[in-house]
């Protein structure tokens, strides 16, 4: 561990008695604050459930399923699935980014796991050799 000398000891002495002086006046103008994020999860139980870790993994689902539902519906208006490879090209990015995302965020450990990456990086190698024949 390196020692720190007595220029630098008076300087994080200061850097801390500045911040010491933040928080007392930002907790004399709201004196209603809780002390430390854990104190609000301990009150409330937000933080435990309703974490950004939760919302990104079923929101993105949510997302990434609304973008593939489109993407059918536009190719079964057009009828003719070989004659627009562009509405291909959207429903091939859709189901990477879907079997990426049920890859990375849903499989645990262990052998699942194993075969939905390796399923969800062949797809993604397939696909995007379909995409750069598309755009040749």
């Amino acid at each position: 561990m390196k020692q720190l000398t007595d220029t630098e000891k008076q300087q994080l002495a200061g850097k801390i008695k500045g911040e010491k002086e933040r928080q007392d006046t930002l907790r004399e103008m709201h004196p209603d604050l809780p002390e430390t994020l854990e104190a609000v999860s301990e009150k409330t139980g937000l933080f435990r459930r309703f974490s950004l870790n939760y919302f990104w993994k079923y929101g993105m689902l949510a997302v990434i399923l609304c973008l593939l539902i489109f993407n059918v519906f536009q190719l079964l208006k057009w009828r003719n699935f070989g004659s627009n490879e562009y509405l291909n090209v959207n429903l091939v990015v859709a189901l990477m980014l879907l079997l990426n995302h049920i890859a990375f965020y849903f499989t645990g450990t262990g052998r699942n796991s194993r075969v939905m990456k390796i399923v969800a990086g062949v797809w993604a190698v397939l696909g995007l050799i379909y995409i750069f024949w598309v755009f040749r």
